[in-house]
């Protein structure tokens, strides 16, 4: 097989993965524009590396693990430079459905599952992420390079210490001492 792509294969890989890949990185970054940012580097990555992807019959997998990984890589470098601060940055406008109220919370609680996704192994943050985002055992199992017979095991553990964490976490938000408004003197 030659070594360059051919302008109509590689666009039908494209248009038959793009969406998706999308997607399931938006769904970790929170932000159209980082996610068509980590997956159009996933398809450059793909186009020098050349057809060969495609011999070995698993571009889908291999697209999905190169932008999954890229994705929580983001998400950890973000969460080290401040995952709240750019939550906030990037919070939608306000579409009139929720009151802001409802729209903190939700922001809050997505906020710290991105924190606690961010904590665990990449392997096992990635399965969530393939697995919730819509992904079979089989096309899990044909990402991670794993048997297909080890992914509902490998995913059990990934939700339990997943819930581990973000139960811990939540503890230690409830037991934190919250600032309170100065009361004024008379």
């Amino acid at each position: 097989m030659a070594s360059t792509w051919i302008q109509a294969e590689f666009e039908t890989v494209f248009r038959e993965h793009f969406e998706r890949l999308v997607r399931i990185a938006r769904r970790v970054l929170g932000s159209d524009a980082e996610a068509e940012e980590v997956c159009s580097d996933a398809f450059l990555k793909l186009y020098r590396t050349g057809p060969g992807v495609l011999a070995e019959g698993a571009v889908g997998a291999w697209l999905y693990r190169v932008a999954t990984r890229a994705s929580i890589d983001r998400l950890r470098k973000s969460k080290r430079r401040g995952l709240q601060e750019e939550l906030r940055e990037e919070a939608p406008a306000d579409d009139g459905v929720q009151d802001p109220l409802n729209r903190l919370v939700r922001d809050e609680r997505i906020a710290q599952v991105r924190s606690t996704l961010a904590r665990l192994k990449p392997q096992k943050a990635q399965m969530l992420l393939l697995r919730h985002s819509g992904l079979s055992y089989q096309e899990i199992a044909a990402a991670m390079e794993i048997k297909p017979a080890s992914v509902g095991t490998m995913l059990a553990r990934a939700e339990a210490e997943f819930l581990a964490l973000y139960q811990r976490q939540q503890r230690f938000a409830k037991s934190s001492p919250r600032l309170q408004p100065a009361k004024e003197g008379r």
